[in-house]
């Protein structure tokens, strides 16, 4: 990781040193040196970008670059989050009130955690650096509406998670039946309780018993 990010900021200088070059900024800055490098990095960008001719609101990045966002493939993402809690830095994060992820763009480091942890291979890093109040503010990156347990009606999970459960497990021989499927369509609480009544299916007691 480290070698990657000295790449990248070696690219990122040789770039600046092909820019012709100017008077400077005629603006000096009115902040001061932080102990975190980024945070200081963060406020000399947005003070230059602030005094620049011209203004552009996005800055392509070579790759490995620490700086950038990530992209959501919709379709494939279940709204599982094992990706938030990869993350190092909280850039991305959930939702109470809904099934919702959520990113920060300032606080990503372009680490790929998250991408090798996505297990639907649904996450993919861009590169680039986004000024503004946008970069520092949460925004969507996917949502859904929650899937209810067929049994006490607490939501919990997404269908898109479930019905992916459903096609993963349909052989499973603890799985195969309707009961089993019905099981998979249950909360993590309903799930014991109907294992515990349901006095038909063989346990693992029973297995004991018979060797």
């Amino acid at each position: 990781m480290l070698l990657v990010e000295a790449e990248a900021t070696s690219q990122l200088d040789a770039a600046l040193w092909t820019l012709p070059r100017g008077g400077g900024v005629g603006t000096p800055a009115g902040f001061h040196l932080f102990d975190d490098k980024r945070r200081t990095l963060e406020f000399a960008l947005d003070h230059l970008h602030r005094h620049a001719p011209a203004r552009a609101p996005v800055v392509a990045l070579p790759a490995g670059a620490p700086y950038g966002e990530i992209v959501v493939d919709a379709r494939r993402c279940t709204l599982c989050l094992a990706c938030v809690g990869a993350c190092p830095e909280g850039a991305l994060q959930d939702s109470k009130e809904a099934p919702e992820l959520r990113f920060i763009e300032a606080n990503c480091v372009q680490c790929g955690l998250c991408e090798r942890t996505c297990p639907e291979h649904a996450i993919a890093l861009q590169p680039r650096l986004l000024f503004g109040t946008s970069a520092k503010q949460p925004r969507t990156l996917n949502k859904a509406e929650p899937f209810c347990c067929v049994r006490c009606a607490k939501p919990f999970g997404t269908r898109q998670m479930v019905d992916a459960m459903l096609a993963r497990l349909a052989t499973h021989a603890m799985f195969a039946s309707t009961q089993g499927q019905r099981r998979l369509q249950m909360c993590a609480d309903c799930r014991v309780i109907d294992m515990m009544e349901n006095t038909s299916e063989q346990r693992i007691t029973d297995l004991d018993r018979k060797t």
